[in-house]
């Protein structure tokens, strides 16, 4: 049974080995700020006391909320636990009235931009070269608050 819980640092190792094998290719230590910076906003998903999954999500300057990593172990894909845990992070922002939450996604990633899509993100444009091999990611947002009207572009944390 897939538990979700909030991260905690005894957990930075399993979560760095995932994020290897999901290719994010971000500098690890981020993740240990994040988890400082947004403690409420970090989760690991366990299966039998094994951390499987993470997802980090983030505060903009602007109000709203920010998909910054997720990555499922190699061996749990296919599982819907992707879903469940960035399910869990959604549900954190709708409890914090966030009015939109956004994320960037490889162009060439079609398995997870269907995930998203099932989530209710919208494409809303692409962003060149964002990765560091050149690749191009596309900007995907979902609207949590009905009556927020978009005004500015997010600012990053």
């Amino acid at each position: 049974m897939i538990r979700i819980r909030c991260f905690q640092s005894d957990d930075f190792k399993r979560v760095v080995e995932i994020a290897e094998e999901g290719k994010l290719n971000q500098d690890p230590m981020i993740y240990l700020e994040l988890s400082k910076l947004f403690p409420d906003g970090f989760f690991v998903a366990e299966d039998r006391g094994v951390i499987v999954a993470f997802v980090i999500s983030i505060m903009m300057l602007d109000g709203g909320g920010r998909i910054f990593a997720v990555a499922v172990s190699k061996s749990h894909r296919r599982r819907k636990i992707g879903i469940s845990i960035l399910n869990h992070a959604l549900e954190e922002f709708r409890r914090k009235r966030v009015p939109y939450v956004q994320l960037e996604v490889r162009v060439d990633n079609f398995a997870a931009q269907k995930i998203y899509e099932k989530l209710g993100f919208e494409k809303e444009g692409i962003i060149p070269a964002y990765y560091s091999d050149g690749t191009d990611a596309i900007l995907m947002k979902k609207y949590l608050q009905q009556s927020f009207q978009p005004h500015t572009s997010g600012m990053y944390v």
